[in-house]
């Protein structure tokens, strides 16, 4: 019996590891790459979508399980975190052997590497295939690991708004349709913004660990009450942006839908302005908000390009179901990711 449970408090410990509901950030942007390539005409590669989805997801892995790793002391350190920042709590918690970790992140950074290479040689995505993996590779594993360690150097907002924006949304789009595309960038950016929000508002917990352990995010270079400003700032930014890319080819439905992002913003605003970012309440609730925020947008560009497809003559309907269930399928992971993480925190 006690074996059965040992087990069981394992393979919880390595799910909630794996922090499936932020990796599926990154899969998203770039099924939405998909979809702007399927609304453009361009015909839909199953093969191509499940390999090159399940290569982002890996380097995804990759990246938590190496931040994990090397944020070990830091996250040691922390007594302030909530459900959505410092880390997933299994290695400080002593659930699974740190070098374990590190060997797994290898695994997935080898399985990465075999599918661009597959995607590159054999279904012949184009020469940028290899490139962009490889940025998407090095972004991620420096993001915690030296000799760069972007997140320890203020840079590792920017790294992330870029590789789950530009980068993830261009990816998906040129692994189909073989070239770069300028609606694509455009449509890619709201999303940069708001992951990187997303980034900010999670460091203000950590703000006391992270200083003593020498992490110097830009929560902990600006002081919560800075932040706060930017975050507000950027939040406007993000929704104002959403409404110019209309006026540059982008589907103008996107601006009508983005119309419900408008409560989140204010009570977001409000909240910051009438309660601060000094209550941990507060900031827990903040985060679940901006992880909404940043979702509603990949829905609405995701809709606006659909709509924009089913208007235009002769794209292949049965394509659209293809790239709708792997939505389905990469939120269904979040869902999943986060009851691992909540069981492994009750048992």
């Amino acid at each position: 019996m006690g074996q059965v449970a040992s087990a069981r408090i394992n393979l919880l410990s390595w799910l909630a590891l794996f922090r499936l509901g932020a990796t599926a950030r990154g899969v998203l942007p770039f099924l939405l790459g998909g979809v702007i390539a399927w609304s453009q005409g361009v015909p839909i590669d199953g093969a191509v979508l499940l390999l090159s989805s399940l290569a982002v997801l890996f380097i995804m892995l990759m990246t938590f399980l190496l931040n994990e790793y090397y944020d070990y002391l830091t996250d040691i350190a922390n007594q302030d975190y909530h459900r959505f920042s410092g880390g997933s709590r299994v290695l400080p918690l002593g659930l699974i052997p740190r070098r374990h970790v590190v060997i797994a992140a290898w695994i997935f950074l080898a399985a990465a590497l075999g599918i661009g290479l597959a995607l590159h040689f054999y279904y012949r995505t184009g020469l940028l295939t290899i490139p962009l993996g490889a940025i998407a590779i090095y972004i991620g594993y420096f993001y915690t690991a030296g000799p760069f360690k972007w997140s320890y150097h203020g840079l590792g907002e920017i790294t992330i708004a870029f590789s789950c924006g530009w980068l993830a949304t261009i990816t998906g789009y040129y692994l189909q349709a073989g070239r770069i595309d300028a609606v694509a960038t455009l449509a890619s950016l709201p999303g940069a913004f708001s992951v990187f929000l997303v980034i900010l508002i999670n460091e203000i917990p950590d703000i006391t660990s992270d200083r003593l352990s020498g992490k110097n995010n830009l929560a902990v270079r600006l002081g919560r009450e800075k932040a706060g400003v930017l975050y507000a700032v950027l939040l406007v930014v993000c929704t104002v942006n959403i409404v110019v890319n209309v006026f540059f080819g982008v589907p103008v439905v996107s601006a009508y839908l983005s119309i419900i992002l408008l409560p989140l913003v204010i009570w977001n605003i409000l909240t910051i302005s009438r309660k601060g970012l000094d209550d941990l309440h507060v900031q827990r609730s903040l985060s679940l908000r901006t992880l909404v925020f940043d979702h509603l947008i990949t829905i609405i560009y995701a809709v606006s390009f659909i709509v924009a497809g089913l208007n235009a003559v002769g794209l292949d309907i049965n394509h659209l179901i293809m790239l709708a269930v792997a939505f389905i399928a990469v939120f269904l992971l979040e869902v999943v990711g986060i009851a691992f993480s909540k069981a492994v925190m009750t048992e």
